[in-house]
This record gives structure tokens, sequence and C-alpha cells, in this order.
């Protein structure tokens, strides 16, 4: 009896012994934070905690990963404040012996709003990120207490945009990694659109998390909580989120899209929230690769052109992918290969995108009143102090004559008498017989100025023509032209600026003959400020391929048919003759 009494208090001792030694959770809390920041070196983390007793953890697109038996569960997140997909770890702390054991992961667990958020402020030295540190929240915005943005940030334009329309994408994967920062970037760029830019809020698609569910899809992240998202965007009454963010749904956007519009219309696409590694855009659970977000644009058979602007991580794959659509200029706040930064209440390189587009900030570097995508990028890359590579790519020129309410002109013909200052720029070609008094006048175009008989400047006025070169970073064309016309013009001589050359190509002056476009693949036009007598094409061995009485002072010659080479083109109106090479590509 003595012996089993003995044996008893030995088994007891020892499972005291044995409690004593158990690693308590603020054991195990002090020993993940010794490893993120001896062994992981993080600058900066943050730490949840799943307390339940769990045999797996489910981590969003990967296997679940097995629970060791008696173990501590922390998910620790390696890079806070990035959108997804980043670095992070599932870390194990057995209870027993204290041992470490990590798992790295690329996204978060499924269920993290279950799991207990530490509450310590796990900072060393704060990655680059001063929008964040420089104020509580960003300048010229509002929020409410929930940390959502205000209505009204925007004065209502009283025009509107009839050739216009947009998609609005924000995945969010799920709600506990929704942040509410993509809610206040859809709801920014729908207030400018519709308040700035006179949009009819019928030709812009939302496509947003779980669409119009009412469960609690967003969380909070000023307040840590979490609700539905309000599917009124800009607090006028009515709701904007359509769908959820679903490859099925975004088809069906684009199907939208291509049953209505027009080749007079133009798309703006933005989109928000998460990007992963592989360069896919997430969306509610499910993902989409820029291949495919491609095959949905190219349903588009009809438009003028499109605008893309996307934040999320790893935006910048979507690059390469797009610029196989024509008539498209694409800005991302990433390169393919880094994430993106975020913030509390919105993303920044959204914020100074749209700051520029709202005219809020000084973007306009070239004084025309307008904001081009280009300039847009230019001013919120540079205004960008995160740690983020911001790209930019357009077809051609476009970018830097395109707007959100639609491209410039293709051409604009100018008549009359002018006595204000104004700048007037096209595409293609300027045609002018304006009569300029007392006025200081720009004409800028990327193709052609052409003064026609009529043209006359006087009475103290200034006239100056530009050749605009194209400052896309996709092109290597810098040749920047222009010619001074002051007063009392006598329609014989412009005054050039000393250190532009071979002007004459392309500022004409009046009764002057235009070829264009050249090179051509095929067709070639020919207009003259006086009657054309006399059009004549040959090969470089002399031979007259096409030879051809005028009457009018327009000519179109029709050239596919012959092979691909340079001819030689001559021209010969009432009052002029020119010889000109043609590029037949």
């Amino acid at each position: 009896m003595r012996k089993k009494y003995l044996l008893t208090l030995l088994l007891a001792f020892f499972s005291f012994l044995s409690a004593m030694a158990a690693v308590s959770l603020e054991e195990a809390k002090a020993k993940v934070k010794d490893y993120a920041k001896n062994t992981l070196m993080l600058d900066e983390y943050e730490l949840y905690v799943n307390t339940s007793n769990i045999s797996k953890v489910n981590v969003l697109f990967r296997d679940p990963i097995s629970v060791p038996s008696a173990s501590w569960v922390f998910f620790l997140d390696e890079q806070p404040k990035a959108n997804w997909e980043h670095n992070a770890s599932i870390i194990f702390i057995s209870k027993s012996s204290g041992n470490v054991t990590r798992t790295k992961v690329s996204f978060f667990p499924e269920d993290l709003r279950n799991w207990t958020k530490d509450s310590a402020q796990n900072k060393i030295s704060k990655r680059s990120n001063s929008f964040e540190e420089n104020a509580a929240t960003p300048e010229h915005l509002s929020f409410d207490s929930n940390g959502l943005l205000l209505p009204n940030q925007f004065t209502k334009t009283t025009k509107s945009c009839n050739n216009a329309y947009a998609l609005i994408i924000s995945g969010g994967i799920s709600s506990s990694s929704n942040h509410s920062r993509y809610w206040n970037d859809c709801s920014l760029f729908y207030q400018i659109l519709v308040d700035v830019y006179g949009y009819d809020r019928n030709k812009i698609y939302v496509i947003m998390a779980d669409g119009t569910s009412s469960s609690e899809d967003l969380h909070l992240s000023a307040t840590g909580g979490y609700m539905s998202s309000p599917l009124d965007l800009n607090g006028d009454g009515i709701n904007d989120i359509q769908r959820s963010a679903t490859r099925d749904n975004i088809s069906w956007a684009f199907d939208q899209l291509a049953s209505r519009m027009t080749s007079n219309d133009n798309l703006f696409i933005f989109t928000t929230d998460h990007g992963a590694s592989s360069g896919n855009l997430c969306l509610w659970g499910e993902q989409m690769s820029p291949d495919q977000m491609l095959t949905q644009m190219q349903k588009l058979n009809n438009y003028k052109s499109i605008s893309v602007c996307m934040e999320q991580c790893f935006s910048g794959a979507f690059v390469n992918p797009l610029s196989n659509m024509s008539r498209l200029t694409i800005c991302t706040a990433a390169n393919a290969t880094e994430t993106s930064c975020g913030a509390t209440y919105i993303d920044p390189f959204v914020y100074h995108w749209a700051m520029a587009v709202s005219k809020k900030e000084a973007a306009d570097t070239d004084n025309d009143s307008n904001i081009s995508m280009l300039e847009a990028f230019r001013y919120a890359r540079n205004a960008d102090e995160c740690y983020e590579h911001p790209q930019y790519w357009s077809d051609g020129c476009l970018g830097e004559r395109q707007y959100l309410d639609g491209p410039l002109v293709d051409t604009r013909s100018i008549s009359g008498t002018t006595t204000s200052n104004i700048v007037r720029r096209a595409t293609v070609k300027i045609t002018s017989t304006t009569k300029i008094s007392r006025a200081d006048v720009g004409y800028q175009s990327y193709g052609k100025i052409f003064l026609k008989s009529g043209f006359k400047v006087s009475n103290g006025g200034k006239f100056k023509g530009t050749i605009l070169a194209c400052n896309s970073s996709n092109t290597t064309s810098n040749n920047l032209r222009s010619a001074d016309v002051y007063d009392d013009y006598d329609n014989e001589e412009f005054e050039f600026n000393p250190e532009i050359t071979d002007i004459d190509d392309e500022i004409s002056e009046v009764g002057g003959i235009e070829v264009y476009p050249n090179p051509t693949d095929g067709m070639l036009y020919i207009r003259s400020g006086s009657t054309i007598n006399k059009v004549i094409v040959a090969d470089m061995t002399g031979k007259v391929i096409i030879d051809v009485n005028g009457g009018s002072d327009e000519v179109e010659l029709d050239l596919s048919s012959n092979a691909k080479g340079i001819y030689v083109l001559k021209v010969v109106s009432e009052n002029d003759s020119i010889v000109e090479k043609i590029v037949l590509e």
C-alpha cells in the first residue's frame, strides 16, 4: 500500500514538472517575435494566432497544412500593407519543447477573420511608405467613422460625357482580405467619372467582392471590424455595385460592352485589390490571368480607345499581353515581379493618379487644361514614395493625347476669325484658314499643320505651330519641331526657331501640297490649296505606274497592287509643284 501511494505521488510530481515545463501562449508569442526579428530579419510584421483545436490550416490557393500535435498555431504576415500575393508564414510552436516550425506561404488562411491579431506594434524600422507616415488620412479626401470615403468629394460637372464607358473591378479574395481601401479606391474613381467627367452611370459596370450579397464581405482597416460593402459608391442613393467579382461576371460585363460600344466610344478599366505572383488578378475566391483578361477585351470590336489603370500586386504582368490591343494605354502600380503598396485608407498609386485626373494636383505639364493618361501616370509615379515601380505602355503616342473623356480629335479644321488666346491640338492634322487678330494662338499636332489660303495673322497677333514629339516610354521618337508666325504675316515666310530643322515637310505654307500618309500600306491622299493638274508616280527605275489628271484640290491613289518599296511622286497644281519619295510598306 505504501509503495502504491509513493508511486502515485511520484507520477503527480512528474505531471507537475511537465505542466511547469509547458510553453504558454505568451511565451509562444515571444518566440515567434524573436524568430521574426532575429531569424527572418523582418522590419515590420503582423502576427495572428489561432487558439482553436485545429488539425490543419487552409491557406488560399494551396494544399492544407497539417498542424503538429500539441502546437500553438500562428500566421505571420511578413509584408503588412502590401497587397497580396507576398511573403508570409504559418508558424508552429511546440507546447512541450518550444521548438519553432515554419511553413512558407504566399497567401493567408481562408478563415483569417476568426484568428486573433496580436495588438502589439510589431514595427522595428518601418519600410518606406511616407504616404502612410505623413498623414492620418490622405490630403484632399474625407472619410467616415468606418474609414470609408465620403460622397461629394468633387464639384459636380454640368457636362455630359456621352461616348464613355467604364469597368471597375475589385476582387478582395475573401472578407478578411477585402480591405476597405479597395472599396475607397473604387468609390474614388466612380465619383471622378460621374462628378468630374460627366459619365453616364448606366455606362459604368461595377464588379466587386461578393456583389450585392448582404454578408459581411468588407474588412474595415481603420477599425478592424467587418460590414457588408455599401452598394452605393457615390452617395446618390442608387446602388452601383452590380455583380460579384468572378470570371463569369467579368465576361458578362465585356459582353455588355461589346453589344453597346461603337467606334466613337472610349472605355476606361480600373482594377484594384490583390494580385498573384503568377501575374493573375485575384477575384472573389478565384483568379483571372492576363491572357484571360485579353480574351475578354478582344470581344470589343468597336471602340475608339481604351485606357487601363491597375493597382494590384504584380500588375505589370498585364502590360505585355494587353499591348496586343490597338488604341490602348495601360498604367500599373507595380512591375510584374513585385507587390504594390497599400495604406489604411486608400492605395497610394491610386490616390496620386486620381488626384491628377481630377485636377486636385498640378499634373498638367503641357498647360492644355486637360490631364492625359501620360500626365496622370507621370504625376503618380513621381509622387509615389512607396517601394513599388509603376509601369506604363501606350499604343504609340496615344497616352499623351488620351483623356478620361476620350482621345484628341484626329483632325481639326479651323476657319473664321480668332481674337482670343487659344491652343488647338489634333492627332493627325490641323487644317486652318483662320484669321488671327490680337491673339496668341497655338496649333499643336502629332501629324501635320496645314495652313490654307485665307490664313492671316495681324493686329499684334501671334501664331505658333508645333509638331509634337511622342513621349511614350515605348517609343524612341523625340523630334519636337515648331514654327512661329507673328503680326502681319504676309503668306510668304515663316520665322523659324533657329534650333528647329527640317520643318517644311510638316508645316505647309499657303497654297502648298499635302501628301499623306507616308509611309503608306496602299492608300495615298493628296490635297492642295489650289487645283491639282497632274499626278505621276514612278518606280525607282523611272517607270511610270500612275499618270492621272486632277481637276480638284484632292486626289486619292491606291498603290496596294504594287510591290513594296520606294516610289517617286510628282504633283503639279495651279500654284505649286512637288517631287517626293513615297514608301509603300
